[in-house]
């Protein structure tokens, strides 16, 4: 078999595959004789079939697959062996290939377009950045303290509903007369007080008691679609047409009664950490929402350095033939029509592929194995398989074994696996950018970052529009 390669321009190339009879001959024999001991046809005993006839039947699509088989093995082998660094994959080229005779020809020839990946570099010493320190307002912060309590509070069933009880009641459509509309819905319903949209229809069930009727307009208490459905047991098409008035008969009142500021709450919102006072614990809620618009932050200053970096490096691409791959390796889903439209946004997230890829192999940015096992045991099932104060050293070494056995199986999850692996390599690469790039760094409470982000999205968004 001859394999050579010819270049078509500076990143693009034309790779020849000449297949011969003898590359072929033997294997496609072999195969065929397989064929024959597997073939049962009346009048021949089993594997018995005259092999004329086994090759009238099957020799032509077996030498086709064979063939295609040697070709696309042959292809790969020799961009491996010759070190060639593709960009995307290789592509049939019809007009230069031969057509073929697969009933006549012995020896057949293909013809493929490769491209080439440019050289280039990357300075990160030349790149600024800005990294966002989001501090949370008061506000957030006293939001985040009571959900906390609440989520570590205790049920009660109070004599009168409050803004924010739950109630557990029956539901009766009704009609112009105000009476039970007969085959109108009539079924339990949950309502939160606090969701219902209008305060009109809210001050109606708030200081109400068990027992007490509530006549409203569910299309009205309730703007959110889903909610509404949720409440009429309708589908939401079906809710979008429903306008009547309906009662309600209050069954039950249940209120979540934020947890008590003590020692023993203190250990059951932060267990392990020995907090005792409450201004430990408001430092501890502190860092636990940091944390979370760190990570936020993080993902804006590298979709931020991303598109700087994009802008400022030089990458010469083979601007044609990607638009071919796209459209013809996206099985429909794209036309040239769109590359016509948004090709600028997909050569763009190519060349930070590309980039991605220098960074990782100029800075050994690599996510091994035993880091995805290890993001498994430390990060991800601690919250499923805590870590009790009250554990002993025993129970302990148990508690990290049936961890390592079940961050073990979990690698096998490709998927959920390719997610975290792309999750810890963006880790490590945010890092690098940290610390090689020309970094500043700003402080800014929650409600100025998202102004900056939306700020961001629009220009981005302008931007792809012009």
């Amino acid at each position: 078999m001859k394999v050579s390669q010819e270049k078509t321009g500076d990143l693009t190339a034309l790779v020849k595959i000449e297949v011969e009879e003898n590359d072929y001959k033997a294997q496609v024999e072999k195969l065929l004789k397989d064929q024959r001991r597997k073939m049962t046809i009346p009048g021949f005993r089993p594997g018995q079939v005259p092999m004329q006839m086994v090759k009238k039947m099957y020799e032509t699509p077996v030498r086709a697959q064979e063939i295609e088989r040697l070709m696309s093995e042959n292809l790969y082998k020799f961009i491996d062996d010759n070190k060639i660094k593709v960009l995307g994959s290789p592509l049939a080229n019809d007009e230069k290939t031969p057509k073929i005779d697969w009933e006549k020809d012995t020896t057949y020839t293909f013809y493929f377009d490769i491209a080439l990946q440019p050289e280039f570099d990357v300075d990160l010493k030349k790149v600024k950045t800005t990294l966002y320190d989001v501090q949370p307002t008061e506000e957030t912060m006293n939001k985040f303290i009571e959900d906390v309590r609440l989520r570590y509070g205790k049920l009660e069933n109070p004599e009168t509903v409050a803004e924010k009880d739950m109630l557990y009641g029956h539901l009766v459509e009704l009609d112009e007369e105000g009476n039970q509309k007969e085959g109108g819905i009539d079924t339990n319903a949950t309502i939160f007080v606090d969701r219902i949209a209008l305060a009109t229809i809210r001050k109606k069930f708030e200081g109400k008691k068990k027992g007490a009727v509530v006549k409203f307009q569910p299309h009205k208490a309730f703007k959110d679609p889903q909610q509404l459905a949720t409440v009429l047991h309708k589908t939401v098409d079906e809710s979008k047409e429903f306008v009547a008035e309906c009662s309600y008969t209050i069954d039950t009142i249940q209120r979540m009664v934020m947890a008590e500021l003590n020692e023993e709450f203190f250990n059951r919102a932060y267990s392990g950490k020995g907090i005792k006072t409450e201004e430990e614990f408001m430092a501890a809620a502190k860092e636990d929402l940091c944390k979370t618009y760190s990570r936020e932050a993080d993902n804006y200053f590298l979709n931020k350095a991303s598109n700087e970096l994009v802008a400022s490096t030089e990458i010469n691409l083979p601007t044609d033939f990607l638009k071919r791959w796209m459209v013809e390796t996206s099985e429909g889903k794209m036309t040239p029509e769109d590359m016509d439209e948004n090709g600028e946004r997909y050569l763009e997230g190519i060349k930070w592929q590309l980039i991605e890829g220098k960074l990782a192999e100029k800075y050994a940015l690599e996510v091994k194995e035993q880091d995805m096992v290890d993001y498994y045991k430390n990060e991800l099932l601690p919250n499923y398989f805590p870590v009790l104060p009250d554990m002993t050293e025993e129970q302990k070494k148990e508690s990290d074994e049936r961890m390592d056995k079940l961050a073990h199986d979990m690698l096998q999850e490709k998927e959920q696996g390719r997610q975290v692996y792309n999750f810890l390599l963006d880790r490590k690469l945010i890092q690098c950018l940290k610390e090689n790039t020309k970094m500043t760094s700003k402080t800014v409470d929650m409600d100025e970052f998202i102004k900056e982000v939306n700020k961001d999205s629009e220009a981005s968004a302008k931007k792809a529009k012009k």
